[in-house]
């Protein structure tokens, strides 16, 4: 009886030894690997375009190629569309959107054509 009441003191005072060690290492990598600075994740879209905005464009888009095209099956649209706003986003930002020259309008919407446009380009996988 007594063997046994030393091997289960025993077996507490190492639960509890070994429970400090956990707290103690926990406590130890939150400080160090929590002070290591996050890695900065760039954008690839200028990022000042109103979610309003951009889902006004997106549907506007949408119903003009309904209208213009409309054997085009929709997730083909909605493909196109798509890239049309992120090609968009990437090379303008909102703030000059609606301040480019007639001229560079027209090649912007020409590279989007060229770029977006599934006869043109090959399709994305979605």
């Amino acid at each position: 009886m007594k063997d046994q009441d030393q091997q289960s003191g025993h077996m507490a005072k190492w639960k509890l030894f070994l429970n400090w060690k956990i707290v103690i290492l926990s406590v130890f990598l939150s400080l160090t690997l929590g002070c290591n600075k996050t890695p900065q994740i760039s954008s690839l879209y200028s990022g000042d375009y109103p979610a309003q905005e951009l889902r006004s464009m997106w549907s506007f888009c949408v119903k003009n190629f309904q209208m213009k095209s409309p054997q085009t099956p929709p997730f083909l649209v909605a493909q196109m569309c798509d890239c049309y706003l992120n090609e968009m986003r990437s090379s303008h930002p909102f703030s000059r959107i609606n301040n480019l020259s007639d001229n560079e309008t027209r090649q912007m919407g020409l590279k989007l054509i060229r770029v977006c446009n599934v006869n043109q380009s090959p399709v994305q996988e979605i």
